[in-house]
């Protein structure tokens, strides 16, 4: 319904010389007293934003006749002895007028009343009387001047509340600029309202801000803040993972109350992912509130670098003052690089053909991230005497703290239980041994295969605990043989030996030798009495 209906009895003026709206006075009119002040109230007001009443006219003479209210529209600075900044500002609402109506001119019985005559447009018209009167008003050197001084919200509160002369105003709503505060100023949208004092029940036209009010003297701010969806929110259910380990996200946002205002609100999740992420497309699920959504009630698609998840809600503004969440189960894949992060940004569309094709949205929200990180295991296998340098093509297995080997291809990490160790690293020429891309925990390692001309009975194992803060540390306990040892730049180095004489005589490495070399004695002592009673036979034959 446009202002037209609001204010009914301004089309009669259409046939009044001095184009003055004239309520109807009929014998069943009744009279309708109209206050001296009231209000107008801005709703979801924006922090950072400055709201300002400039009145452009005033009302008199309302009537209702039946179900019809009747008030007569007076602009500001048509009568005489108005100040200089009165005329001012019908000079500015003719003009403003004269650009909203296009080609045409303003007719000449509204010459003098050119607020009567805006009463009369319709939304589009509306729209382009207060973009063009908020130019004239906010022009340098303006001689117009606000109702009161303008307000921004506090911080408690996201309403601004104004007591003022009945009429019929333009609020402006400029947004302070953070490089000098109270200096500069960007001019965002004008609303065009009434005080509240008029009895009328109305809804003005979507798409101008003042949008599912059902009385005059307030408005819903049309800022892209207030459009934006707020309170984004990113998790994942596990944050230090193998490579290629599925995990769940969840995200969630709110659409904003005003939302309900519009004719069409297009609600939009934009998640993009620094790496590749492989989302098992099956899992994706939507709910609002505690309802879960259909598949005809929003798509969900990846693009072809399955880098971005897109998930749209079309006529989300019957989802209004709700939250919306997504979840979905999917595999970073880190490759080189031991960290993915995740960004989601909600946007918000006014229209449905910027919706369909995903042109540059009307309002977001600030992003929210979640990020999963992996870490390097890197050790140096090294000889003995003259082969300290490194050593090449030895093989390692590695165990985690279930008991599971795990194994490396792909970008992915995959772990069972096996009977054998299974090859997970070799060492390169270098002598130098890396698992890339596991989670933090505890770790078996095992060599199962020295290089060519190393004891392969004489093989290290050992125990390593990998940290969140990308520390790699040698448990003692573990350390089967003692041939693992931590140098003093922090870094783990494994020896091969080419016989038992070369094992480190401390720890478990030296037991284990003794052990060994108590059961090469045992054999020996076994041989000499096997061969002692062989000859005593002998000897009694």
């Amino acid at each position: 319904m446009n202002l037209k209906r609001v204010f009914a009895g301004v089309a009669a003026a259409a046939t009044m010389l001095g184009g003055l709206t004239l309520g109807a006075t009929t014998a069943n009119a009744e009279a309708i007293e109209i206050a001296s002040t009231s209000t107008i109230t801005v709703n979801n007001a924006q922090t950072g934003h400055t709201y300002t009443p400039y009145l452009f006219a005033t009302f008199n003479n309302a009537q209702t006749v039946g179900d019809t209210t009747y008030v007569d529209v007076n602009t500001v600075g048509s009568n005489e002895g108005a100040t200089d900044a009165e005329k001012a500002m019908f000079d500015a609402v003719k003009s403003a007028a004269d650009v909203a109506d296009g080609d045409a001119t303003i007719p000449q019985e509204y010459a003098n009343n050119p607020a009567a005559y805006v009463a009369t447009f319709n939304a589009t018209q509306l729209r382009a009387f207060a973009d063009a009167l908020t130019g004239a008003i906010t022009a340098e050197g303006s001689q117009i001047q606000a109702a009161v001084t303008g307000q921004g919200p506090t911080a408690d509160n996201n309403t601004v509340k104004f007591t003022l002369p009945t009429g019929w105003y333009a609020v402006t709503d400029t947004k302070n600029s953070p490089a000098t505060p109270g200096d500069s100023t960007a001019s965002t949208a004008t609303a065009i309202v009434a005080t509240k004092s008029v009895p009328l029940t109305i809804t003005l036209p979507h798409g101008n801000g003042q949008v599912g009010i059902t009385t005059t003297g307030e408005y819903n701010a049309k800022s892209a803040d207030a459009m934006a969806p707020t309170d984004v929110t990113k998790k994942v259910s596990d944050s230090d993972i193998h490579d290629g380990q599925q995990i769940t996200y969840t995200v969630t946002a709110k659409i904003p109350a005003a939302a309900a205002g519009y004719e069409f609100y297009g609600f939009q999740f934009a998640d993009k992912a620094d790496q590749d992420l492989s989302i098992d497309m099956d899992t994706v699920h939507v709910s609002v509130g505690e309802n879960t959504l259909t598949s005809e009630q929003y798509t969900a698609t990846q693009n072809d670098a399955k880098t971005i998840l897109t998930v749209k809600i079309p006529e989300a503004q019957n989802y209004a003052g709700q939250i919306v969440t997504l979840t979905y189960e999917a595999s970073p894949i880190f490759g080189s690089v031991n960290a993915v992060t995740n960004s989601v940004q909600a946007n918000a569309f006014l229209s449905l053909g910027a919706f369909d094709t995903g042109t540059t949205a009307d309002a977001s929200s600030a992003p929210a991230k979640a990020t999963v990180k992996t870490h390097d295991v890197t050790f140096t296998k090294v000889g003995v005497d003259g082969d300290a340098a490194g050593l090449e093509d030895a093989q390692f297995a590695i165990k985690n703290a279930d008991g599971e080997y795990g194994k490396y291809a792909n970008n992915k990490w995959t772990w069972a239980a096996a009977e054998k160790a299974p090859l997970a690293a070799t060492s390169a020429a270098n002598g130098e041994v890396s698992f890339p891309n596991i989670a933090a925990g505890n770790y078996t390692v095992e060599e199962i295969q020295a290089p060519a001309g190393y004891a392969q009975n004489l093989l290290p194992a050992f125990q390593i605990t990998v940290g969140t803060d990308d520390t790699v540390t040698l448990d003692k306990d573990g350390n089967t043989l003692g041939l693992a040892s931590t140098g003093d730049n922090g870094g783990i180095t494994v020896k091969n030996v080419k016989s038992i004489t070369q094992l480190p005589l401390t720890g478990a490495a030296g037991i284990t030798m003794l052990v060994v070399v108590a059961l090469l004695l045992g054999g020996a002592g076994a041989l000499i009495a096997v061969r002692s009673r062989s000859l005593k036979r002998q000897l009694n034959a």
